[in-house]
């Protein structure tokens, strides 16, 4: 007797389904990948906590500033290693938007920069609950 299985999934891109599942803006700067970097913030103009995985592919460390209109953040990606902002809190004073909207954060090491265009989040959805700033 043969079991035939079959899975199936709906792919459900594009622009006005950004938000159904939060996940935030994917890029790389040379050796540097950026995923899944999104905002977590009470509301505009609040504090708010990037999240996301920095994951540096080469041997060697690399600077990163992260960046909005008027503020950054540094910090340093272990060569072969990887930062997880889940565990490793990184603030920006205010957010540049409210919940539900987009931000453009800047992201730069000694390879270039790049925009990321960056969900804003609350705790409307459980899992960021956890995150947002006090």
């Amino acid at each position: 007797m043969a079991i035939a299985i079959t899975v199936s999934s709906c792919a459900t891109g594009g622009e006005d389904n950004w938000n159904s599942t939060a996940v935030g803006d994917d890029k790389s700067i040379g050796a540097l990948d950026l995923r899944s970097v999104l905002l977590v913030t009470d509301a505009e103009g609040a504090p708010a906590r990037i999240l996301g995985t920095f994951e540096n592919t080469t041997s060697r460390p690399i600077e990163l500033t992260i960046s909005d209109d008027d503020e950054e953040t540094r910090l340093t990606v272990a060569g072969q290693g990887s930062i997880a902002l889940d565990t490793t809190e990184t603030l920006l004073r205010t957010s540049g938007d409210a919940p539900g909207a987009r931000t453009t954060l800047m992201a730069t090491t000694a390879d270039g920069s790049v925009d990321l265009l960056v969900p804003v989040v609350d705790g409307t959805l459980d899992p960021y609950r956890p995150y947002l700033p006090d």
